[in-house]
C-alpha cells in the first residue's frame, strides 16, 4: 500500500485561505472589468481584428465580426507610430480585391463602409504574402 500525503488544517486555517483566495479572485476580476471600462468599443474591436490577424483560430466566427477602413488602417502602425494612411488603404484594397468583398454600412458611422474580419484576413494575407 502507497502512503499518501495528507494536510490538516484547522477550521480557522481553511476559513482564512478560502477567504485569501476570494480576496485574489475578485481583485483579478475587478481589475480586468477596470481595463475593459477603458476601453473604447472600437480599440476592443481593433485588438479583437490584431488578434485574429495573428492567429486566426483566435476566433470562431470571423464572418460575425466587422472592421471600417480606419481600424483596418489601424492594424500596424508607421515608422512614427501613426496609422497607415487612406492611400495605403485604398492600395490594399485594389491588390488584394478586398474592394470587391461584401461589405455593410457601419452601425456607428453610417456612409462607413466595412468588411468582415474572414475578407480583411484573406486580403492580408494576400498582401503581406506578396512584399
Amino acid at each position: 500500500m502507497d502512503a499518501l500525503q495528507a494536510l490538516v488544517l484547522t477550521s480557522t486555517q481553511l476559513r482564512d485561505m478560502l477567504t485569501e483566495a476570494a480576496r485574489q479572485g475578485a481583485s483579478l476580476a475587478v481589475a480586468e472589468l477596470r481595463a475593459d471600462l477603458h476601453q473604447t468599443p472600437e480599440d476592443a474591436t481593433l485588438q479583437k481584428l490584431r488578434s485574429y490577424l495573428a492567429d486566426p483560430a483566435s476566433l470562431p466566427d470571423p464572418q460575425d465580426h466587422w472592421a471600417h477602413s480606419d481600424l483596418i488602417r489601424r492594424v500596424q502602425a508607421t515608422a512614427h507610430g501613426k496609422p497607415k494612411s487612406t492611400a495605403w488603404f485604398m492600395k490594399f484594397q485594389r491588390e488584394t480585391g478586398l474592394n470587391e468583398c461584401r461589405t455593410r454600412q457601419s452601425p456607428a458611422y453610417g456612409r462607413r463602409r466595412e468588411w468582415t474580419f474572414a475578407d480583411i484576413g484573406l486580403a492580408w494575407g494576400v498582401y503581406y504574402r506578396t512584399r
